[in-house]
Formats: structure tokens, C-alpha cells, sequence
């Protein structure tokens, strides 16, 4: 395993990942349409389209699932980031391939693996390689920007090849998405693992040496290097047990941890994301009445924006912190959705493009809220023995949502019609309680200090970063600018 680490190359490793997990997000859906996609799956139905989009969010579940597994962390982040960027590009092989619709789903299934290895330990690898806590927050959301500049990119290149003819109108959009997962194994393979994850696996001579080389400053480094440690024995022995999830008795509250965690990514994928960015066009060309070339360049616009907002949201996120981010977001999103209903109720032209507006201002709402701050939040709140645990079953809440909406979603246009998205208004609503009522405030702690955030009593002693020395950007340590 190599023992060098460059915090730069770590981030646009795992930026690309996500990239490829943004660019499959949109690139079905501004194909499913296009005659050229319908011949070569014989013409799918709702059902069977529903299938083939939906499958790729299922294997993302068992891939995250896989990824927390108790025996995962054996391999560490970096590994899991490499391996699913690399199952990845087999499952493109496959789908850019395919003549069948279980072909396609085959090669999607690979695809979803290898994204729920990526994205479930991606944002722990990047976390745990960052070298100030200011900057920890910022670069973590920033992946769930790259996700929907992903998406935005794929949605334009579907909009151009509308202008082509033949096979490739689907295939080579598809196709591209090699070049994201790629890009991720090249940047990601030269590095060392996070430090963080050496010292729990009792290797602390790797784990100070990659710390001297995030730091620079071998005194910086040693001091982080007491504080890991000290965290880990505050974490000794401590097992997670399935009542903890109801009444957590344990001094760190990880089951607790963990459970606010799944939540609250659950929670957002109840809210419609999911169904908008797989079906943007669709929703755009059959449920609202637009033309095609309009459905197409609104599904861009859309995406975009999406993208922006999602970069905004994570560079300004250490501003009133996560709670009132996330807080606000629901307060907003619940009136755009709420009214985007009421306009599809009415069914007349104009209330349909309305609705549209409605679903912009939805989307420019949630992009730098609900969108980046759920994977800043789990990824800083787990407790370190655990986090690659909490983590996964966080992200794999994510994609089990987003099949249940996926998958349901077209179902559902078919047989209630506007009425589906009355459920995506009530889980806008139910965000802000959830937030008020359970979450905590973890802005400006570093990672090692996130115990005493459940549990006063274990705040770290003697030793400790002092506030100062755990907000400076070491000159050459962390060069990203954001």
C-alpha cells in the first residue's frame, strides 16, 4: 500500500467517482424517450422502464451495504473508492453494449455496486484527509455538487445527440461515463490511506507519517496523532447493540449517531430528488405538456442549476451552520413543493407552466441545502470505530429511497396522475421537525472532538488541539481552494 498522500489528488479522486455517479444519475433519463433507445429495448412499458432505471439504485443500496459491512473496513477507504470506480467501468461496458433490456439492467447492477462502494466511503476518505475543520464541511458537500454537475453534463449531452441519428444517440452518452470512473482509479490508486483509519488498525507509524505530510508540522501532526488516540480508547469496547438504536445507553451514542444519520439522508431522498433528476424530462415533456426541444433544454437549465446551487450550499455552509441550513431548506421547499401540487391539480396550461416555475424554485432551494448538507453531517457525526459502518448504512438509506421513488414514481403517474407527488410534499414538511427535534450542531469541531458533542464527559483532555491550531491551513497541506 503506498504511504504517500496528496489531500489534492484524494479530492478529485473521489470528485470523479461522484461525477460518474451524477452523470448516471441523468443520463437515462434524457434518452428513455428517443427512438433510437425504444428500438433497441423493444419499446419498454412504464414497468419495465421503471426497472431499468431503478436498478442501478438497488445494486447502489447492496453496495453500500457491502461497503459497512463489519469485515469492510479491513481494506480501507481508498480501496473501496479504486474497486467501485472500477466495477463501475465493467457495468458501462456492458450497458453501452446492450440489445436487451436484461442486458442493460445487468450492466446498470455494476454500475450501482460499484457506486455504492464510491460514494459510501468517499466522503469518509475525504473527511478524514482534510487537514483544517473549516474546510472539512465545504469539501465534503462539494462532492454532491460534482454529483450534479455530473448530471447537468450528461442532460446536454443528451440534448445534443437528440440532433443525431442512429445508436449512438444513447450509446456513446452512456458510453462517457468510462471517462469519470477512470479518472478516479488514476487520481485515487498513487495515495495512502486516511490516518485515521491506520491508527485504528494499530499501524500509528503510517498513520503520523501521512499526518506529517497533511500538516506539514510534525509537532501539528503529533498532536492530532493524541488526539485519534485518544479517541480510540474513549471507543474501546464499546459494541453496537440493536436496542441502542431505540434507547442508546452507551457513553459515545453511536447507535444513536448512526440512526440520525440514516434518517436524515432518508428523509431526503423521500423529498423528490430522485424522481426529478431520473425523469426530468419526462416529467417536463408528459406531465407538464412542454415540446420536446423545451423538455430538453428546461431538463438542462433545471440540472444546472442544480449543480450551482449545490456548489454555493457547500462553500458557505460554515455560515449559521448545518442545522439552519437544513432547517430553512425544508421551510422553503415544503412551499414550492406544496404549491408545484396544487398547480398540477388544476391542469390547465398556464397552471402547468407554473408548475414548472414551481419546480425551479424548488430545485434552486434544495441544491444548497438538503442536497450537499446530509453527506457533510454524517460523514463529520460518526463516531471513528464505526464510521465506515455509519456512514454506509447512511448512504444506503439514500439509494433504498431512491429506488422506492424511482421505481414507484412512473407506477404512480400512471395510476394516481398528479397525486404521487402529494408524498414527496409530506417528507419536505416532516424534514424541519426532524432537524429541530433531533439533530445536533457539528459545525466547527474537529472529527476527534465529535464525542463530547454526544457526551460532555469525553471531551478530549491534555494535549488537544487548541482552537487555533485546528482552523489553520498549514501552508501546502490543503491547497484546494473553495
Amino acid at each position: 500500500m503506498p504511504t504517500t498522500i496528496r489531500p489534492t489528488l484524494v479530492l478529485w479522486g473521489v470528485r470523479m467517482g461522484f461525477m460518474s455517479y451524477g452523470w448516471d444519475a441523468g443520463v437515462l433519463g434524457g434518452v428513455l424517450l428517443t427512438p433510437a433507445f425504444q428500438s433497441a429495448m423493444k419499446a419498454p412499458d412504464a414497468t419495465t422502464t421503471a426497472m431499468i432505471v431503478a436498478s442501478f439504485l438497488l445494486a447502489s443500496w447492496l453496495g453500500c451495504c457491502i461497503a459497512a459491512s463489519p469485515w469492510s473496513d479491513t481494506v480501507g477507504r481508498r480501496i473501496w473508492v479504486v474497486a467501485g470506480a472500477a466495477v463501475q467501468i465493467v457495468g458501462t461496458i456492458i450497458s453501452a453494449s446492450s440489445y436487451s433490456v436484461g442486458q442493460l439492467i445487468a450492466g446498470r447492477v455494476f454500475i450501482g455496486i460499484g457506486n455504492g462502494f464510491v460514494v459510501s466511503q468517499g466522503p469518509v476518505y475525504v473527511a478524514e484527509t482534510t487537514g483544517t475543520v473549516k474546510q472539512r464541511g465545504p469539501l465534503v458537500g462539494i462532492l454532491m455538487g460534482f454529483a450534479c454537475a455530473g448530471t447537468a453534463c450528461a442532460y446536454w449531452i443528451d440534448f445534443g445527440f437528440t440532433y443525431a441519428t442512429g445508436q449512438v444517440v444513447w450509446r456513446l452518452p452512456v458510453a462517457m461515463q468510462i471517462i469519470w470512473s477512470l479518472l478516479a482509479v488514476v487520481l485515487t490508486y498513487p495515495n495512502a490511506d486516511s490516518p485515521r483509519w491506520y491508527f485504528l488498525h494499530n499501524r500509528p507509524d503510517e498513520g503520523k507519517l501521512v499526518l506529517q505530510q497533511m500538516y506539514g508540522d510534525n509537532t501539528l501532526a503529533e498532536k492530532v496523532a493524541v488526539e485519534i488516540q485518544t479517541e480510540l480508547k474513549q471507543e474501546v469496547g464499546e459494541k453496537l447493540r440493536f436496542s441502542d438504536f431505540f434507547v442508546d445507553k452507551s457513553e459515545t451514542k453511536a447507535a444513536t449517531r448512526i440512526r440520525d444519520g440514516v434518517l436524515l439522508v432518508g428523509v431526503a431522498y423521500l423529498m423528490g430528488i430522485n424522481m426529478i433528476f431520473y425523469y426530468m424530462t419526462t416529467i417536463f415533456q408528459v406531465y407538464i405538456g412542454l415540446a420536446p426541444t423545451t423538455a430538453s433544454i428546461c431538463s438542462g437549465a433545471a440540472t444546472t442549476l442544480l449543480a450551482i446551487g449545490s456548489f454555493v450550499g457547500s462553500i458557505f455552509c460554515e455560515k449559521g451552520g448545518r442545522r439552519k441550513w437544513l432547517l430553512w431548506g425544508s421551510a422553503l421547499q415544503s412551499v414550492f413543493m406544496i404549491a408545484f401540487v396544487a398547480l398540477l391539480a388544476v391542469g390547465t396550461k398556464a397552471a402547468s407552466s407554473a408548475a414548472a416555475a414551481m419546480l425551479f424554485g424548488w430545485i434552486l432551494v434544495f441544491s444548497p441545502t438538503w442536497a450537499p448538507l446530509p453527506y457533510i453531517y454524517i460523514s463529520e457525526t460518526m463516531p471513528l470505530r464505526h464510521r465506515h459502518t455509519g456512514v454506509g448504512l447512511g448512504m444506503s438509506a439514500q439509494w433504498l429511497m431512491a429506488f422506492l421513488t424511482v421505481y414507484a414514481g412512473p407506477i404512480g403517474f400512471e395510476k394516481v396522475g398528479w397525486k404521487i407527488w402529494v408524498w414527496f410534499a409530506v417528507f419536505n414538511v416532516l424534514g424541519f421537525p426532524y432537524v429541530y427535534f433531533f439533530l445536533r450542531e457539528s459545525r466547527g469541531r474537529s472529527l476527534e472532538h465529535m464525542n463530547a458533542l454526544y457526551n460532555e464527559k469525553l471531551a478530549v483532555g491534555s494535549g488537544s488541539l487548541s482552537p487555533d491550531e485546528g482552523s489553520v491551513i498549514q501552508e501546502g497541506v490543503v491547497e484546494e481552494k473553495v
